[in-house]
């Protein structure tokens, strides 16, 4: 489970504004809270991030978020992914990320010097934040490790402008030193990284588009994490029983006491009642987008004793009450 700045939520919504779409409602439907002068340091988590970008990607008709010029087909990263299934190495890729991404406007480009390999990257749309580039380049890292099943060490990375405002968020996009006003937008790594084979299969490609862009927003290899492993365990619990494990199961599938459990989710700024909760607030929202579903019973599937009790909880993570969420929808 990733968390993103709020930043973010501004800088990505900066084309859809434009167009006069009510970002706020999306980020209602996301189930995030606007931002307020109490909550400004409060990360979003991934699960509420993707449902957000994907919302302004459906309401600008444009898998660019907005900012391309002419709007990317909302179908362009699922055929892109899908490409990718038939490279047999990290550099094939490469190639065939150059060759989709030049039908939309953007030149990636790579070269070697010196053990080292440069993938560089430019675009012509409109991006006065550079929240697209950013996006595309954490893109590239992230699909070109998940395919080869390893974390692709960065040496560095290098942008043509300073960011104003949110410099730190660029150890958490890349996790290797960055450098700013460069000639070009670079991404640096051992050239060995190459030739490593490509290992996923089919039902992989899959989840992937089906998920998409939560990749996006994840470090390589975070799915080993501990509250990753966690929420893993309370999702498939969930799925195949209908109900949720208590932290004291949990601690038992991991191989671990509660105590310890606690200790290590809180060394990870977390604990398992913010993450059960993050769970909950998805599956909400998620039941609460099937009109058939009422209130009381999403409430008694997700373990509340009674519909007032969920409405009260779901008003504390969106700000709306249930009925309120499903007139926006």
């Amino acid at each position: 489970m990733a968390t993103i700045g709020r930043y973010y939520l501004n800088a990505c919504s900066v084309a859809a504004k434009e167009r006069n779409i009510k970002t706020e409602s999306l980020m209602s439907l996301a189930g995030i809270v606007p931002t307020t002068a109490k909550n400004t340091q409060q990360r979003i988590n991934d699960a509420s991030m993707v449902l957000f970008l994907n919302a302004i990607a459906k309401s600008t008709d444009d898998a660019f978020l907005g900012f391309a010029k002419p709007p990317v087909p909302l179908s362009f990263f699922s055929y892109l992914l899908q490409g990718l299934y038939y490279c047999n190495t990290v550099e094939q890729a490469i190639k065939t990320l150059a060759s989709g991404l030049k039908l939309v406007n953007c030149e990636l480009a790579y070269y070697q010097k010196e053990q080292c390999t440069y993938i560089t990257l430019e675009h012509q749309h409109n991006d006065p934040q550079h929240f697209l580039l950013e996006y595309l380049m954490v893109f590239i890292h992230r699909i070109l490790s998940w395919l080869s099943t390893k974390a692709i060490k960065l040496d560095f990375a290098q942008i043509n402008y300073q960011p104003d405002h949110y410099q730190q968020e660029f150890t958490l996009l890349f996790r290797c030193p960055t450098k700013f006003n460069q000639a070009t937008n670079a991404l640096v790594f051992s050239t060995r990284y190459l030739s490593l084979p490509i290992l996923r299969n089919r039902s992989e490609f899959s989840i992937l588009i089906e998920q998409f862009p939560m990749m996006v927003l994840r470090y390589p290899g975070e799915e080993n994490a501990l509250h990753h492993k966690v929420l893993q365990l309370l999702s498939t619990h969930y799925l195949k029983n209908k109900a949720l494990l208590k932290a004291t199961e949990v601690a038992n599938k991991l191989n671990m006491s509660s105590a310890t459990l606690r200790r290590k989710l809180a060394d990870l700024t977390t604990s398992f009642g913010e993450i059960k909760a993050d769970f909950l607030k998805t599956q909400a929202i998620q039941l609460l987008q099937h009109p058939k579903n009422t209130t009381e019973a999403i409430a008694s599937e997700l373990g509340y004793s009674e519909a007032r009790a969920f409405s009260r909880v779901f008003k504390q993570w969106t700000n709306l009450t249930p009925s309120q969420y499903r007139k926006l929808l």
